[in-house]
């Protein structure tokens, strides 16, 4: 069952990251703006559309995300998937030595 709740959370938050600002249903009801700026706090919504457009793991991912867009090639959408899916890939980059050098990690440094 974890599984599937793990699975779930991952598409949303890839989802999430690769859509534009003006696509982002929180934008849609005048919370953040075209940029990601937010407009209005979580403590001021009302309506519960809203809230539920602006949820913890909703702020987490556009907190990501807006992170993300600091690294050069972050603000398209290709940028977006790609950085997306390194962080997800990360962990698998213990054994793989090819994707420790696109995460720029010293790969050839042993383990302590």
């Amino acid at each position: 069952m974890s599984g599937i709740v793990d699975t779930y959370i991952t598409y949303r938050i890839i989802t999430t990251l690769v859509k534009d600002w003006d696509e982002q249903e929180a934008y849609k009801y005048g919370i953040i703006d075209e940029k990601g700026k937010v407009l209005r706090k979580y403590k001021e919504l009302k309506v519960r559309k809203e809230k539920e457009s602006y949820t913890i793991l909703i702020r987490f991912i556009f907190n990501l995300k807006r992170l993300m867009e600091k690294i050069p090639g972050g603000k398209n959408k290709i940028g977006s998937y790609a950085i997306a899916a390194l962080i997800f890939l990360r962990e698998e980059a213990e054994d793989d030595e090819h994707l420790k050098k696109l995460l720029g990690e010293d790969y050839g440094r042993e383990k302590l």
